[in-house]
């Protein structure tokens, strides 16, 4: 097959992906067919693209088509704005200064939680797979690497898709405590 094919068929396996996942998650119900229907043509897509210009580039180029098409997707499809928004009423007895305090608050602790939680579980994860793989130093550098990011990835977006934010809170912050720990007794031991 010629690099356009399987560039086209890539390409289209990624959008393909795309639209499964969205069919998936904006319907009621499960719909586990088209949910790992989704996953499966975006990791042929990583697949296709990986075959004929290499791993490093073909992930790359699968994540930025999967990344331009999901957004060129919710630009279409949304929902967006016709006016001004209803001014909403207040609740009785907490003053307007106090409200705006409080949703102040609100904001700042889900931006933290969404930044700073994330962060530091990516990390550890890059540690543990760093330390405790028994790959080579430089596969265990770029596997480290790889696995920060995309638990960071994964976790922020969990963070920032959740509605109860006190659950992957909860979740991360546990994460981090234990992979630290982990850390902490087997740094000791290794440097021995």
């Amino acid at each position: 097959m010629s690099f356009y094919m399987i560039a086209g068929a890539s390409s289209a396996f990624a959008l393909a992906g795309i639209l499964l996942l969205y069919s998936a998650w904006s319907r009621s119900g499960a719909e586990p067919v088209r949910r790992w229907g989704g996953w499966a043509a975006m990791v042929l897509s990583a697949i296709g693209w990986s075959s004929i210009v290499g791993v490093e580039f073909g992930i790359s180029i699968a994540t930025l088509i999967v990344m331009l098409g999901a957004f060129a997707l919710l630009a279409l499809k949304a929902d967006w704005p016709k006016g001004p928004r209803p001014i909403e009423k207040q609740r009785s007895g907490t003053p307007e200064s106090q409200a705006l305090l409080l949703l102040w608050l609100r904001g700042f602790m889900r931006f933290m939680a969404a930044f700073l939680l994330p962060t530091a579980s990516g990390l550890i994860a890059g540690l543990l797979f760093f330390g405790f793989t028994g790959f080579s130093e430089a596969a265990r550098l770029v596997g480290g690497a790889f696995m920060s990011v995309t638990i960071w990835t994964l976790a922020m977006i969990w963070c920032c898709a959740d509605k109860k934010l006190l659950r992957p809170s909860a979740a991360l912050l546990a994460f981090s405590a234990v992979s630290g720990l982990l850390l902490a007794f087997s740094l000791p031991a290794s440097a021995a």
